[in-house]
C-alpha cells in the first residue's frame, strides 16, 4: 500500500468517526427532556451578565489595548445573550394561557318597531288582474275635439293695438340719493376687533386646583420579570455594540496564494506524517513522488491544494474539493 493510499484511509477513518461521535451526541442530547427555567432565575442571569459586561466596559478603558482579547471576550458575551435570549422565548412560550371566557348572550330582539312586520297573505285572497300602459287613462289627458260650429277667430290689424305706455327702469324710491358732505365717514373696522359674545377664554382663578402628574410607575409595574428582562438585555447590547466599535480590529492583508509545486507537495508530506507507521522516508517518498507527478497538475489545482493550511488530518481531506480524486484514481489507486 502506497503513502497516498494510507493518507487516504485515515482521512477516511477519521470522517466516520467524528461523524459517528456527532450524532451520538446529538441523539443523548435529544433523549434527555428539556427543563424550562424559570423567570427568576432568568432575570438573576441577565443581571450577572449584565455585571460582567459593565466590568469589561471599565477594564478596556478609553483606547481598547488588547482589541483581539476584548473581541473575544464579546464574542462569548454574544453567545450567553443568545442563550438567555431563547431561555426566555421559552418561557414565555410556554406561560399559561388566558381561560376562555363565553360572553353573555343578549336575547334577540325583533327587527323594526311594533307593527312593521308585514303580514302573511292567506292562500283564499285572489291574484291581482294584468295591468298593461296602453289600459291606462288618465283623467282629463284627452284632446277634444272641435265642433264644426264654433266660428273662427277675426283677423286683427296692426293699427289696431293701442300703443302701451312708458315702462319706469326703477321702482318708487329705488333711487340712490347723494349724500350730502355733511355726513360723517363710517370707521375702519378690523377682524381682531370684534368680539363675538362669549369667545373670550375665561381666566382661571387661582384656586383651581392643577391636574396630577402622571408618571409611567403608576402605568406599569417596573419590578415585573418581563420588564426587567428587557431592561437589561437593552443595556447589555448597548455595552457591546460600544465596545464592538472601540474595539474595532483592522482587516487583514489577503492571503498570497503560491502556485509552485513545492508548496503543494510539502502539503503532501504534511498529509503523509499522519499516516500510521510512516517512517522519514515514507515522507520523503510522498513528497518526491509529488513533484514528478505535480508537473502534469492545472495551475487552479495547485493554487487550490496551497490555499489550505495543513493544522489536522481533517485538513487533508479538503484536497478533495481541488479535483484530485480523479488523479488518486488514475495514478494511485491502479
Amino acid at each position: 500500500m502506497s503513502v497516498i493510499q494510507k493518507i487516504i484511509i485515515s482521512a477516511a477513518s477519521i470522517i466516520v468517526l467524528a461523524a459517528a461521535g456527532y450524532f451520538l451526541k446529538n441523539g443523548s442530547n435529544d433523549s434527555t427532556p428539556k427543563q424550562i427555567d424559570g423567570p427568576e432565575k432568568i432575570v438573576a442571569d441577565y443581571k450577572d451578565l449584565l455585571t460582567e459586561a459593565e466590568k469589561l466596559q471599565q477594564s478596556v478603558g478609553a483606547n481598547c489595548d488588547n482589541k483581539k482579547e476584548v473581541n473575544k471576550k464579546i464574542a462569548e458575551m454574544e453567545k450567553k445573550l443568545v442563550d438567555l435570549s431563547n431561555r426566555k422565548n421559552q418561557w414565555l412560550e410556554n406561560v399559561p394561557k388566558l381561560p376562555d371566557v363565553e360572553p353573555e348572550l343578549v336575547p334577540e330582539e325583533p327587527l323594526g318597531r311594533p307593527g312593521s312586520e308585514v303580514p302573511e297573505l292567506s292562500s283564499s285572497v285572489p291574484p291581482l288582474p294584468d295591468i298593461y300602459p296602453e289600459d291606462i287613462e288618465v283623467l282629463g289627458s284627452q284632446v277634444p275635439e272641435l265642433s264644426s260650429n264654433v266660428p273662427p277667430l277675426p283677423d286683427i290689424s296692426d293699427e289696431y293695438i293701442p300703443e302701451m305706455p312708458e315702462l319706469n327702469p326703477g321702482r318708487p324710491g329705488s333711487e340712490v340719493p347723494e349724500l350730502s358732505s355733511d355726513v360723517p365717514e363710517l370707521p375702519d373696522i378690523y377682524p381682531e376687533d370684534i368680539e363675538v359674545p362669549g369667545s373670550q377664554v375665561p381666566e382661571l382663578s387661582s384656586d383651581v386646583p392643577e391636574l396630577p402628574e402622571i408618571s409611567e410607575m403608576n402605568i406599569f409595574d417596573p419590578d415585573e420579570h418581563i420588564f426587567q428582562i428587557d431592561e437589561s438585555e437593552r443595556k447589555i447590547k448597548n455595552i457591546l455594540q460600544a465596545l464592538k466599535d472601540l474595539c474595532q480590529e483592522e482587516e487583514p492583508a489577503p492571503k498570497v496564494i503560491s502556485d509552485k509545486c513545492s508548496d503543494a507537495c510539502q502539503r503532501h508530506k504534511d498529509c503523509a506524517a499522519y499516516t500510521e507507521d510512516v517512517t522519514a522516508a515514507d515522507l520523503d517518498d510522498a513528497y518526491n513522488t509529488c513533484m514528478e507527478e505535480c508537473i502534469t497538475w492545472p495551475q487552479e489545482v495547485i493554487k487550490c491544494i496551497n490555499a489550505i493550511d495543513i493544522k489536522n488530518p481533517n485538513d487533508c481531506v479538503s484536497f478533495m474539493q481541488c479535483q484530485l480524486p480523479q488523479l488518486y484514481e488514475e495514478r494511485y489507486l491502479r
